[in-house]
């Protein structure tokens, strides 16, 4: 049987909840049709911000899936952002990679 791992504290609130703070955060929409193909989306997987729209898009599974195996999924959002928006929101959109 699995043991639990104990844990040191040194008596702060250790949780690792990151609290949403809606005065710096937004929190986006998710977007409800893929935003490569624009088929009803039911279940998210993949999503990417798109903050001029103020939402989340999301791949279907065929879309992220593909994309996935091909390691491009984070370029092909980008593409979706360029296509709505222009070159210029790169520019403007920060993200980790």
């Amino acid at each position: 049987m699995a043991r639990r791992k104990k844990v040191q504290s040194n008596g702060d609130d250790d949780n690792a909840e990151f609290p949403f703070d809606p005065g710096t955060q937004i929190e986006l929409e998710m977007e409800d049709t893929c935003c490569v193909t624009g088929e009803p989306v039911e279940f998210s997987f993949c999503r990417f911000p798109d903050y001029k729209n103020g939402t989340l898009m999301v791949m279907s599974k065929s879309e992220m899936l593909a994309h996935l195996r091909t390691g491009d999924s984070i370029a092909k959002f980008k593409e979706v952002l360029v296509q709505r928006h222009g070159e210029e929101v790169l520019a403007e959109h920060y993200s980790n990679y």
